[in-house]
């Protein structure tokens, strides 16, 4: 049986279980969210391949932290049994387990394993444990930088100033609700607030305690309330994501400059993990800017079919340097690269291949591209 088919059923295996596990008691699961997670999975084997097969060390390591990132998968999927299997007596199961695995180590395993690659091409001379020791400074200097408050606290995000604002703003108009048989408007909740025992919002100038009720009444109405409580941690989110766009642009920006010698369709990964990068950066910053709680879901139910198709383009880049590895040539230009990486001519890959067929003439774009073996890499 060859490597794909080995892989692809395996894959639908894990698919299966996933849907057959189903049958126990779990919460809603939207089809762009099990899509999601189910290609992360695939890529998680692939992963796996690769590392099997890869015969040069340092890029076997890349492929190792990338395994790491889609084992998340699985435990994505396992979020769906958060508080009805597992856990099902503790009230804020399902929110610990999104704060600190679904945000915290997803967000901080897709930067690690973007800054591990950056940093082993510009170090391309330093040894592996220098280079994640690098990597791990950098990437949870930034984390332990934004993430701090929820480890000294666990409930932090009920303890933001916003929503210690919100729940003031909610009491009193509950209150009015109960003295007067119906819902205040904003102005009538700004003129009720001083005979409230709202400490925090009467304690600002009338300014700003108008201001606060204009930012913060919308959030009254249902579940709104959601998208005020979950804005620090989605913006953390924006803030590692923007961590690992800014580390890919280095990565090509030295690419450009030096221009060394890399391995087969690593770019092509970089660069779509710089489209999915952005997506998970937009996904955010569309859910807090959308105040509606439904609204703010359909819109994150769209951005995942996105992602989906970004995942699904990586999947193919990763499949397609399984197939080249395990080829003569492949192994021959990989070893090549660690050996003399200066003397080896650049590897045009099957996408190269398409994008000259369809936008050069072939007589004006003769044999491949060659790196000028006086241009050594440091």
């Amino acid at each position: 049986m060859s490597l794909s088919r080995r892989i692809l059923l395996i894959w639908a295996v894990t698919i299966v279980t996933f849907l057959a596990s189903f049958i126990l008691p779990h919460r809603e699961v939207t089809i762009a969210g099990f899509l999601t997670y189910s290609l992360q999975s695939l890529l998680f084997f692939i992963s796996l391949y690769l590392i099997k097969h890869e015969t040069v060390k340092k890029t076997k390591v890349i492929f190792v932290n990338f395994a790491a990132f889609f084992s998340t998968s699985f435990l994505f999927h396992l979020y769906n049994f958060v508080g009805t299997v597992f856990f099902n007596n503790e009230l804020l199961a399902r929110h610990f387990y999104f704060q600190y695995v679904s945000h915290g180590l997803y967000f901080f395993l897709l930067a690690f394993s973007i800054c591990y690659i950056t940093i082993d091409v510009l170090f391309r001379d330093f040894k592996t444990f220098q280079k994640y020791l690098l990597t791990f400074a950098i990437v949870g200097g930034f984390f332990a930088y934004y993430y701090q408050p929820y480890f000294s606290n666990a409930r932090y995000l009920y303890t933001t100033s916003e929503i210690s604002e919100f729940r003031e703003l909610d009491k009193a108009s509950s209150a009015f609700e109960k003295q007067y048989g119906a819902v205040p408007t904003g102005g009538e909740l700004t003129g009720y607030l001083p005979h409230s025992e709202a400490a925090i919002l009467n304690h600002l100038s009338e300014t700003e305690r108008i201001q606060r009720v204009e930012d913060l009444y919308p959030y009254l109405s249902g579940s709104n309330y959601m998208t005020l409580l979950l804005k620090p941690i989605y913006l953390n989110a924006i803030y590692m994501c923007l961590l690992g766009v800014g580390l890919i642009l280095l990565f090509f920006g030295y690419q450009y400059k030096k221009d060394p010698p890399q391995g087969a369709y690593i770019e092509k990964m970089m660069f779509f993990f710089l489209m999915f990068c952005t997506l998970e950066v937009f996904h955010a910053w569309s859910f807090i800017k959308t105040i509606e709680w439904q609204s703010s879901l359909q819109i994150f139910e769209i951005g995942q079919f996105l992602s989906a198709v970004v995942l699904a383009i990586i999947a193919i880049f990763f499949a397609l340097r399984l197939r080249f590895i395990t080829s003569p040539s492949g192994e021959f230009y990989e070893h090549e690269i660690v050996e003399s990486p200066s003397s080896v001519t650049r590897w045009r890959d099957a996408l190269d291949n398409l994008v000259i067929a369809h936008f050069f003439r072939r007589n004006e774009l003769v044999g491949r591209f060659f790196v000028d073996p006086k241009l050594r890499t440091k």
